[in-house]
């Protein structure tokens, strides 16, 4: 690794985990979330006509692929809105396979609540980062 390896790796991780003071933190762009969301309904519609099971959790896979993109850039309140994105995921998916116990056997019943949890989980996302900052004391 030219340029310092480790240690710019060790920076990047830290830098993932904990930004330096002073870096600005603004809430998460709407569009690129708006266009994972599309992204994710078009890969997961071709996935489901042409049969492939596996297509609804590639679907995921995108979303939170764009959240953790987003995570890294040091958006305000990063790692909480990622865990409530994915919660509310989870709890949309149950929630759909609760409501409709026929998605399990059709791909396009997957896809239909894959894609409600992708919108869930990334307007959740896009909604945490955008809650008011706490005053300073």
């Amino acid at each position: 690794m030219a340029g310092g390896g480790k240690h710019v790796f060790v920076q990047d991780v830290r830098r993932f985990f904990w930004l330096p003071r002073g870096t600005p933190r603004r809430p998460a762009p709407p569009r690129p979330l708006l266009e994972t969301w599309l992204f994710g309904l078009a890969f997961g519609a071709v996935a489901a006509a042409l049969g492939w099971e596996e297509g609804p959790i590639m679907m995921t896979v995108i979303a939170e692929l764009e959240l953790l993109r987003t995570v890294a850039q040091g958006v305000r309140l990063r790692w909480p809105a990622f865990l409530a994105a994915l919660a509310v995921g989870w709890a949309v998916n149950r929630l759909g396979y609760a409501l409709l116990p026929a998605a399990t056997d059709s791909p396009w019943g997957a896809f239909c609540v894959y894609a409600v949890w992708i919108l869930a989980a990334l307007t959740t996302f896009g909604a945490v980062t955008r809650l008011p900052r706490r005053p300073h004391r």
